[in-house]
């Protein structure tokens, strides 16, 4: 059950995500010589941003990037430490999974009613809050993946990471 390529392209998504608001950032400083404005900039740049970050959130989690307190875990005897580890990621993994449904469950109903951004630009809600529940459900794949790891001995893939 090897998702890293899913991974992978969820952080290229969050990268790109980004460089949007880099380019925003830009068109803005640009068009204001010129007397003009780029209309909710700041508001996409949000969407962008809130996107980028759960998005990168399970590239990140493979990559060991997230910040672990191992005080516990690190002086318990070798089975007790892989036991609070599977522990652990099961609790993860069940959390974001809620979170991912709950997330779901709101970008459809989003949809349903047609609700729009309140900018200029009326913008359907629902395209930005899809980044949320997707970047969610990718991350709670990968702490179910990271779960069967732990539940079968194996290394697990963020404690191979250099942090």
């Amino acid at each position: 059950m090897k998702l890293d390529w899913l991974y992978k392209l969820s952080g290229v998504a969050a990268a790109i995500l980004l460089v949007c608001i880099a380019l925003l950032i830009i068109a803005q400083i640009v068009t204001r010589f010129i007397g003009q404005i780029v209309p909710d900039a700041n508001e996409i740049a949000g969407y962008c941003m809130a996107g980028s970050t759960f998005l990168a959130l399970a590239y990140t989690l493979r990559a060991g990037g997230h910040i672990r307190v191992t005080m516990i875990i690190n002086h318990l005897p070798k089975a007790y430490s892989r036991l609070l580890e599977i522990f652990t990621l099961g609790v993860a993994s069940f959390l974001t999974g809620y979170f991912a449904y709950y997330l779901t469950l709101m970008v459809w109903q989003t949809y349903e009613y047609g609700e729009v951004s309140q900018g200029h630009i009326p913008m359907p809600l629902w395209i930005p809050q899809s980044t949320l529940a997707i970047g969610m459900t990718i991350l709670c794949l990968a702490f179910i993946e990271e779960f069967i790891r732990a539940a079968q001995g194996k290394e697990l893939t963020y404690q191979d990471s250099p942090h």
